[in-house]
């Protein structure tokens, strides 16, 4: 929810009418290891901090501010997956030193893991249920040390405001923008009865798609996994639409 204004903002500056169902939440989670990371970054334990997330990003500094501050992240290189989490880090008055040539999990540990030295120690704030394809790739470097904290879950949450089943249903929602696969999940399983397969979704990236798919909607992706193509995205859909239904292109 916190984070959708933005997305909606850009959506209704090219006219659409946008109807906000937060699908998913975060929660900090409270016994992670994360305080104990800070202190062994401060003693110089680690070389890169990688963050998949703009989640992520604020709740590691939200404990990092507690007992210190950005000074300790003195002498250690940041990799981000994203523009999204790009633009989060640069709240903190921070530049990401990698950011990959893909924006997703998969392609963030081949690239990173084509860089980083020999015995790099590898910090990685995220998700509990992270997608495993960052230290599946990262994990072919030479001799690198990664260390995983889950920070916070996702936890799956019905808007409470309209009945998602019922606009649908009656066919008063045109399209879905899916920002994340966890996005799709949320509101599949706020969504129960409806047939999922007249669902037309837009999503950001391959693996939004893959989860959409795998509910059977029909999905188009945007090219690049940023709110501005995911945008266009949209545009595109929706110009093809009034297209076929006119009958000519």
């Amino acid at each position: 929810k916190e984070r959708s204004s933005e997305l909606s903002a850009m959506l209704r500056q090219r006219g659409a009418e946008v109807l906000e169902f937060p699908a998913i939440r975060t929660e900090p989670i409270s016994d992670n290891q994360l305080t104990e990371n800070l202190y062994q970054l401060k003693n110089s334990a680690f070389d890169w901090i990688v963050f998949t997330s703009p989640a992520g990003i604020d709740i590691f500094f939200s404990e990092l501010f507690k007992i210190g501050d950005v000074r300790w992240l003195s002498g250690v290189q940041i990799a981000v997956i994203g523009q999204g989490t790009r633009k989060t880090l640069l709240k903190y008055g921070l530049k990401a030193d990698f950011m990959p040539s893909v924006y997703d999990g998969k392609t963030l540990g081949r690239e990173l893991a084509e860089l980083v030295s020999p015995d790099a120690r590898i910090l990685i704030p995220r998700a509990a249920d992270g997608n495993p394809e960052l230290v599946e790739e990262l994990s072919h470097a030479e001799r690198i040390k990664i260390t995983e904290t889950a920070v916070y879950r996702t936890v799956y949450a019905a808007s409470g405001v309209f009945s998602e089943t019922e606009l649908f249903a009656h066919d008063e929602i045109d399209f879905a923008v899916f920002t994340s696969a966890s996005a799709v999940k949320g509101f599949a399983e706020s969504v129960s009865g409806l047939d999922l397969t007249k669902v037309r979704a837009v999503c950001i990236g391959k693996q939004t798609q893959a989860a959409a798919e795998h509910f059977g909607m029909q999905t188009q992706t945007a090219e690049k996994a940023t709110l501005e193509s995911l945008v266009d995205c949209l545009q595109s859909a929706v110009a093809s639409e009034k297209c076929e239904r006119k009958g000519k292109c």
